[in-house]
């Protein structure tokens, strides 16, 4: 394992930089655990043990923080064999595309990709695709992407703010298409993906998982009603009552 005064910086790659840099480590915590317990206690000398050395470190551009984790396998004074490390915060870029289309889910890889290469105006143009693909598979289909955004809105698929987000995405994307004299930025294509990235979920992911929840909730309320029928009803009391009051009071909030 590396002594302290070594580990001064670790290369990392910033997701807000979208580069890989030198984090400069600012604070360090080291578990160690035995790899067999028990051996431990009788031969404390000898005993193999697994090495975490947790750091927090500062990218050297942003000053974003990041905890990087690594392991090590060692027997003290005699090996110490690096396992590997990992970065735990912040996470990599990962948004599920579990429920997203495959027109819609494509184009956001595709985005991503160009992103994490550097290539910000292909990644701000997938995007604009990513809003096509949003207007095909929500059946607004006819018009141009303007007037299909408005569709959606009306029909209740998307709400006023993500229109609002939706058509900035369709200006950068014709932006980057069409103005040969236009720069996108790193930061503007992040936004691009972040936007977006809020719209497919919204759109398809969470109304799937909302739908799901709804079923859920619709199933279990059917089974305690059967079970009420079977068990009969019960002695009409004081006590019925009341609860039954509680329950009406409940659905109304």
């Amino acid at each position: 394992m590396t002594e302290e005064n070594e580990t001064k910086t670790l290369e990392v790659f910033c997701n807000q930089c979208n580069l890989q840099t030198t984090a400069r480590v600012v604070a360090t915590y080291i578990k160690t655990t035995p790899v067999n317990p028990h051996e431990a206690l009788t031969d404390p000398v000898d005993t193999p043990y697994y090495v975490s050395e947790y750091a927090i470190a500062l990218c050297s551009k942003c000053e974003t923080v990041f905890l990087v984790e690594s392991e090590f396998y060692e027997i003290p004074g005699e090996v110490c064999a690096p396992q590997g490390v990992s970065v735990l915060y912040p996470s990599e870029r990962n948004v599920s595309t579990d429920g997203m289309p495959e027109t819609a889910s494509r184009a956001y890889v595709a985005a991503t990709r160009s992103y994490q290469v550097g290539l910000y105006e292909p990644c701000v143009i997938m995007c604009r695709k990513c809003i096509e693909a949003l207007c095909q598979e929500l059946g607004a289909k006819k018009g141009n992407l303007k007037e299909r955004l408005g569709k959606l809105q009306k029909s209740g698929h998307i709400d006023q703010k993500l229109l609002t987000w939706a058509d900035e995405l369709r200006l950068i994307g014709n932006d980057a298409a069409h103005d040969l004299e236009i720069v996108i930025e790193q930061v503007d294509a992040l936004n691009a993906l972040e936007f977006v990235e809020a719209i497919l979920m919204y759109a398809f992911s969470l109304t799937r998982k909302f739908e799901e929840f709804k079923k859920r909730r619709a199933s279990k309320a059917a089974g305690n009603k059967r079970g009420i029928i079977r068990s009969g009803p019960e002695p009409k009391n004081s006590s019925n009552k009341a609860n039954s009051a509680d329950a009406k009071s409940r659905a109304a909030d």
